[in-house]
């Protein structure tokens, strides 16, 4: 088809290129026509013989044409010889002839347009006359007076024209085919590049791929993203809305990003760029408000790389019935150890009553519930978040089933201070769990050390709100102090899905502008102390509160 086009379009050029050669050579041969027949109509020769012979015609025709061809055509002859005109003919008012290139024509009519030139007037004209078609000037021979006596026709035969331009037609005509010959030599390779490019596909295939492709894409639940060469070339709506790149109206991008748009783009959050640009890791990220799993495969196509593709899914709502979940895990578990527990108080109170000791045994079991009590009480009092105070109170009974005692101090107004209790879960949850496992580990090893975790959550001078879990574990060697919050990073046996949980508390932490700090303990009596500074919305209601450096209780 597109060399049909080329073709069909180099030969619409050639004949135009012919018109208006033909055209051009017309106007040039109309205007030297006209100069000469000019010129000669106003030499003094021409005119005294014209006039005489227009006045002699009267008395006797063939004298004067006799007479005035003798004078006229040995000088028609040699302006003929010295110019590109075909003819030139001096003619009386009357058509008769006194010259023209054919002898035998002078005394016969001549053939073509006159009355203009009678009245005085110069004209062009191309019209066949004796020699064939021709491009003619006609120029009156006009005396003193002002009448006119003879007319002058100079002209050039379109055979010569078409001689003149032929040489020209054919170099122009040479390059067209050249051009045609090298645009379907171009049309040839193109269609095979393509042919090759879209698998042998036509446009109409190639359509229905692009719109199936952009109806999974954008309706899948995930997010797609594929990243080249540090550019988003795609990225489907669901993507965009979990890095925070659409408009104010969601899935409306007016007013957002779409792609193509670089990873670093600064009108993405920082962990977006992190995410898009491959330093975040594998996994759940934090990206503002939202937990998202990661996921990173090369992007291959016919052997080669061109870029990679980045899979999100939001994990927000999960991660927040997970954190609930775990709460309930935590609670069910502790009424689990509290079964044996209490079996073993119930046997303890049995006998006693049984060896008659009722006073003791009641003494027993008041000290018992007095003790759980207290705890409780201060909990709920602290807290008022169900939740939260679930975890605390959970995290107090598993810590108490491995030989852990946990202390728990507060200072803060109750409730969660404007905190979403599922950010709160994330960090102190995974705190207090690593704090529970490093100091039962540190039992284990050194029978005889006190094993302890110790909760604190406060008020600071400045309105922030510190949380603070330490522990008597091992503590964290001075070389693993920077990698401990790196995701898949564990200080314990990595197996098991470990190397996850401080990550998230970072992240969380980060994004919610606040800090988290952690001093090793590592050959001390004294484990491990993770310290997390939030800032709270609420903060010019803030009390303060007496200094965190402060002795275990």
């Amino acid at each position: 088809m597109h060399t049909a086009l080329l073709f069909a379009g180099a030969v619409v050029v050639f004949g135009l290129l012919v018109l208006d050669a033909r055209s051009s050579a017309e106007r040039h041969a109309a205007t030297e026509s006209t100069d000469l027949a000019a010129t000669v109509a106003a030499d003094p020769l021409v005119v005294d013989v014209v006039a005489r012979a227009h006045a002699d015609a009267a008395r006797d025709r063939d004298g004067s044409v006799a007479t005035a061809s003798g004078q006229l055509q040995p000088y028609a002859e040699r302006v003929m010889a010295t110019t590109e005109i075909d003819y030139l003919t001096v003619m009386d008012t009357d058509r008769t002839r006194y010259t023209h290139r054919n002898t035998w024509q002078i005394g016969r009519s001549f053939v073509g347009t006159t009355a203009p030139a009678l009245r005085g007037e110069a004209f062009t004209e191309v019209y066949e006359g004796t020699l064939g078609p021709s491009v003619r000037a006609v120029v009156p021979v006009v005396v003193g007076d002002g009448e006119v006596v003879g007319l002058v026709s100079a002209g050039v035969t379109l055979d010569r024209l078409w001689d003149g331009i032929a040489g020209r037609l054919v170099v122009v005509g040479v390059a067209t085919l050249l051009a045609f010959a090298a645009g379907a030599v171009a049309a040839t390779l193109l269609a095979r590049r393509l042919d090759r490019l879209t698998d042998s596909r036509g446009p109409d295939e190639l359509a229905h791929l692009f719109a199936a492709h952009e109806a999974v894409l954008h309706s899948v639940q995930e997010g797609m993203l594929l990243v080249e060469d540090g550019v988003v070339v795609l990225a489907n709506d669901e993507a965009l809305r979990l890095l925070g790149a659409c408009g104010a109206t969601g899935a409306d991008r007016s007013g957002g990003i779409t792609a193509p748009f670089a990873v670093d783009d600064p009108r993405l959050d920082p962990a977006a760029r992190d995410v898009l640009a491959g330093t975040a890791p594998d996994g759940p990220v934090r990206v503002g408000d939202r937990v998202l799993l990661v996921a990173r495969e090369p992007a291959v196509t016919r052997g080669r790389t061109v870029g990679e593709v980045v899979a999100l899914r939001d994990r927000t709502e999960l991660q927040r019935v997970t954190g609930e979940l775990s709460s309930v895990r935590t609670i069910s578990a502790a009424l689990r150890a509290q079964t044996h527990d209490f079996g073993n108080r119930l046997h303890t109170v049995a006998t006693l009553i049984e060896l008659g000791r009722s006073d003791e045994a009641l003494r027993f079991v008041a000290a018992e519930r007095d003790l759980g009590q207290r705890l409780t009480d201060r909990v709920v009092q602290a807290i008022d978040e169900p939740v939260i105070a679930a975890l605390v109170l959970g995290k107090a009974a598993q810590a108490h089933e491995r030989a852990v005692e946990m202390h728990f101090e507060t200072h803060l107004t109750p409730g969660t201070q404007g905190l979403e209790p599922v950010d709160v879960v994330t960090v102190l949850g995974n705190l207090l769990d690593n704090a529970i496992d490093a100091a039962a580990a540190r039992a284990l090893d050194d029978p005889g050390a006190d094993a302890w975790v110790e909760l604190y959550l406060a008020d600071t001078d400045d309105g922030s709100l510190v949380f603070q879990v330490s522990d008597s574990g091992a503590g964290i060697a001075a070389q693993d102090l920077g990698r401990v919050f790196e995701q898949g990073f564990s200080t314990k046996d990595a197996s098991g899905g470990r190397g996850y949980g401080l990550a998230l508390v970072r992240q969380v932490v980060e994004s919610l502008g606040g800090s988290v700090e952690v001093t090793g303990g590592a050959g001390t009596s004294a484990g491990a102390v993770f310290t997390v500074t939030l800032p709270r919305p609420d903060a010019a209601s803030a009390t303060a509160v007496p200094s965190l450096h402060r002795s275990r209780p």
